[in-house]
């Protein structure tokens, strides 16, 4: 299985740093297979990451096809700008740092042909799953930023949104049956004077919150609250529901478009706007003719949701909850 390692060179306070950068990209010879890339194609890989996806897709499309590999993260930009140094077909990828919301904008910028392909997976690469505060299996800062120039990070959100703007988070983004509790638990440890900085913090207040019947459980709800957090922080749903539609109407006629997502509320988004793709005619029964002149605008191609096989989780148990969905444009 393919799997980046690198040390990423990072500038802080005019020292330089030395991080490991690693990630094993999920379901890759699915992706390979759904988005069919050949050689003299245009991809675009829309969430970089460790550039799992990116190097495999360079090899398909060879020396006459271009990459533009796109992501929010400025270190995981930096880690592979680094690590195709020595490509032999460096000079078809085009590395960029930006926002896969906006990639009607970051393609017009770098003057990129009609995409023939388009893959974004919206999972956690294992840098920033280590070093964000994005799991509390380990105690860091609570960040979870991916883009570490916006100001809002998890620990502002859990000291200065009120009750009831908390609940409304744990609920929607994590589904969490004890939301009201850990909202109510982490206001009154505000009320006190208590400032949640850390990722054990947040955790220890989880389990306190909880019923006592429940405790034992906590990692469950600590799993939903830290999705709710990193969810909120990034914008990623409404970031998703920008993305499809521009991706989409980018796609070259034949274009592919696959994405991988890791949780319901994602799956449910990417599902929902391939299926509005497929619809023709939405004139009621009773019409003698169509008059909406609504035609299906693609077919998708996964009828159900693609899953990591048992062979690709002995190597990699993170793929559990990967699920690809792909489309192709008409």
């Amino acid at each position: 299985m393919y799997r980046t390692k690198f040390y990423l060179i990072l500038l802080n306070s005019g020292q330089f740093y030395l991080m490991n950068y690693e990630h094993t990209p999920v379901l890759l010879n699915e992706i390979l297979a759904f988005l069919d890339a050949r050689p003299g194609q245009n991809i675009v890989d829309a969430t970089l990451g460790g550039g799992g996806y990116t190097s495999e897709i360079l090899n398909k499309v060879g020396s006459g096809g271009k990459i533009l590999a796109i992501d929010l993260d400025q270190d995981a930009v930096e880690n592979y700008k680094l690590q195709i140094t020595n490509y032999k077909f460096k000079d078809q990828i085009i590395v960029a740092q930006g926002n896969f919301a906006q990639i009607d904008k970051i393609i017009s910028h770098h003057k990129f042909p009609a995409p023939d392909g388009i893959v974004a997976d919206l999972g956690l690469s294992s840098y920033e799953l280590e070093h964000r505060g994005i799991s509390f299996k380990t105690d860091q800062p609570l960040d979870m930023r991916f883009d570490l120039s916006q100001p809002e990070t998890a620990k502002f959100i859990l000291n200065n949104y009120d009750e009831q703007r908390l609940r409304k988070v744990f609920e929607d983004y994590g589904e969490e049956k004890f939301s009201r509790q850990i909202a109510r638990r982490v206001v009154g440890l505000r009320a006190k004077g208590e400032v949640i900085k850390h990722t054990a913090d947040l955790y220890q207040l989880i389990v306190e919150a909880l019923p006592k019947p429940v405790k034992h459980k906590a990692d469950d709800s600590a799993r939903r609250i830290f999705q709710a957090l990193r969810i909120e922080v990034n914008h990623e749903l409404e970031n998703l529901k920008d993305f499809l539609p521009k991706a989409f109407d980018l796609l070259a006629p034949g274009g592919r478009l696959a994405v991988v997502s890791f949780h319901s509320l994602e799956d449910r988004i990417v599902k929902q706007y391939f299926v509005g793709l497929t619809k023709g005619c939405v004139c009621p029964p009773e019409f003698p003719q169509c008059l909406c002149g609504k035609n299906p605008k693609a077919k998708i191609l996964t009828k159900k949701p693609i899953t990591a096989s048992a062979e690709e989780l002995k190597k990699n148990s993170r793929a559990q909850p990967a699920k690809l969905r792909a489309i192709v444009k008409f």
